[in-house]
């Protein structure tokens, strides 16, 4: 039988292997190339990145590349 802290954990794991990952790509892919070319990174090679390390490569573009992207964003980008 399944308790709530391992309940809990299994939450936790799906939502760090599954949900973050796609997140991550969606992200990237819906950022405007200038804005990718404002912060000095590339498109292509962090989302290339984001699927061959999958949850890691999305804990990185969480991380360091995010917040580059959206310091260059226009206000008027959702």
């Amino acid at each position: 039988m399944i308790g709530p802290v391992e309940l809990v954990f299994i939450l936790v794991a799906l939502g760090a292997t599954v949900v973050l990952p796609i997140w991550g790509l969606v992200d990237a892919a819906m950022r405007p190339d200038a804005v990718w070319a404002a912060s000095g990174q590339s498109k292509v090679v962090w989302l290339i990145l984001q699927v061959l390390l999958w949850t890691l490569g999305a804990v990185i573009y969480f991380i360091a590349i995010r917040p580059k992207l959206v310091a260059v964003t226009p206000r008027t980008y959702p």
